[in-house]
């Protein structure tokens, strides 16, 4: 695996080559998108003279795309009969188009990014598209064996999605004043600056 410059703690969770990075002059491909349970890294290489070429990492820390109440700021929105993930950070808005303007991959990729920014890796699958597709595949075959010999296929159940945290009301440590997020990740107080896990 190539360097991303991982903080101590700090995982890949999930990555992706075939993005392009959407700005108002177009689309500029990636070499990759790499998921942490901290940040989001883009990762791209640009030539550096006539035989060299440099690899540039920006990395964008999850925790300044939360907003006041700790709820990520993500959308997926359709531009040009593509799909595309946009998550507003702090200082600036992101938007990714993966390739084929897959509405599906960017939906699994704003779940992911907004699972990890709240904390909550469980919530992240390894690869829920192929278990999608490869589960509709099979309720698709006993449905047609059913046909043939008589019964009926029964179809399949959705698997129940995980609990979202829930949002809790603390009292700042520091200097007692109402802290709001949710239950588990780590705030900082706006009166005093004081940073701790709700």
């Amino acid at each position: 695996m190539k360097s991303y410059n991982l903080d101590r703690g700090e995982f890949v969770v999930l990555q992706r080559s075939d993005v392009s990075l959407v700005s108002e002059e177009g689309r500029n491909p990636l070499d990759e998108v790499v998921l942490t349970n901290k940040s989001l890294v883009l990762v791209v290489t640009v030539p550096d003279g006539a035989f060299r070429t440099a690899r540039y990492l920006k990395r964008l820390p999850l925790e300044q795309a939360l907003d006041d109440l700790g709820v990520p700021r993500t959308a997926v929105t359709k531009v040009d009969n593509s799909y595309v993930l946009n998550v507003a950070f702090s200082d600036e808005t992101v938007s990714l188009c993966f390739a084929g303007g897959s509405a599906g991959a960017a939906r699994r990729w704003e779940q992911a990014i907004s699972s990890a920014a709240v904390g909550d890796l469980d919530g992240i699958g390894a690869d829920d598209e192929t278990g999608d597709m490869l589960g509709d595949l099979l309720e698709e075959t006993k449905g047609t064996f059913g046909a043939l010999f008589g019964g009926t296929g029964q179809p399949r159940k959705k698997a129940e999605l995980p609990k979202r945290p829930m949002t809790v009301t603390k009292r700042c440590v520091g200097c007692h004043a109402p802290i709001v997020g949710r239950k588990g990740t780590v705030v900082t107080c706006s009166y005093c600056d004081t940073k701790q896990t709700l």
